[in-house]
Parts: structure tokens; sequence; C-alpha cells
């Protein structure tokens, strides 16, 4: 059984499969994107056709669109200048802290946050702590770092376990 901190509100095949309509029926005013294997492939900016046109309707109809990764290269930044919204590198999620304080540095008010993420460990725990609805999407692609490998497995195994149920 998946630990409360780590179930997901909502499991999607891939980001684009989130409606629009679900983010308003749940008021959210500020969403918070994972990069890697969620936006892109892991190592490249580019955005599919289906994806590139969801952003900008996301980006048109919520308040606040944070793009946001762990990694230290500025793709997140990069991203974030193409849609026209928030972008933030090295967050160290699921750690709320620099998250926080960017939220702060920034002035972003909001009432209902949501953080989409392909990874348990770090994005839907981060939006646990942030009090956030949470929504898991399948990987894009299985590269990974050697941290996430490692990870992945032991997440793979729980999902595993949940879907058994």
């Amino acid at each position: 059984m998946l630990n409360n901190y780590l179930k997901p509100d909502l499991t999607i095949k891939r980001i684009s499969d989130l409606s629009i309509e679900w983010i308003n029926e749940n008021k959210i005013d500020f969403i918070i994107i994972d990069v890697d294997n969620t936006l892109v492939v892991k190592g490249t900016e580019k955005v599919d056709e289906i994806t590139d046109l969801w952003l900008k309707e996301l980006t048109n109809v919520c308040k606040n669109v944070l793009i946001c990764s762990n990694n230290t290269r500025n793709v997140a930044y990069r991203l974030s200048k193409r849609y026209s919204c928030y972008g933030f590198n090295l967050a160290i999620k699921p750690f709320k802290v620099k998250v926080d304080s960017f939220i702060k540095r920034n002035g972003i008010q909001y009432t209902n946050g949501c953080i989409i993420g392909d990874q348990l460990f770090t994005d839907v725990w981060l939006g646990k702590r942030l009090k956030f609805k949470t929504v898991l999407v399948q990987l894009v692609d299985r590269q990974d770092y050697g941290l996430t490998k490692i990870t992945r497995y032991f997440e793979d195994k729980l999902l595993e376990r949940e879907n058994d149920k």
C-alpha cells in the first residue's frame, strides 16, 4: 500500500492527458511541472507537438505555472521563457525549502496548487508536503540519471504492488 505521502491524487499516461477541465474543477491556480521524463525526454528540450499545444492552453488558463527541475542544466528556465511562465532549476525536490523560497521571492499568490511529475519520491512527495494536488505521469522515456535509476526501481515496485490490489 502506498503511503499517503507517495500516493498521487491522479495518475495519467502523458502530461497532455491532464484536462483543463480537471484543473478548472479543482480550482488550480498554481501548477508546478517537472521537466525530465515528464515534459521532455531527459537531456533534451524538445517538447512534442501535443504537449506544446497543451502547455500553451495551460499557460493561458492557469494563473501561475512553474516549470521546475532538480537538474542543474537551465532547461526549465529556457522552457519557461518559451511558454511565458516561471522556470526554476536545481529545486532539490522533495525538499520544499528552495521551492517555498522561489514562491515567496517571486510573489506567487495561489489558493490551490498542483504538481505534475513522473516520480513518487520527488514530485509526488514534494506535492504532498506542499499540500498540493499531485499528478503522476508515466515517464516519457526510461533514460535516467544514476540516483534516479535506483529510486525508480523502488517506485516501480511500490506501483506494481499498488496495481496488484
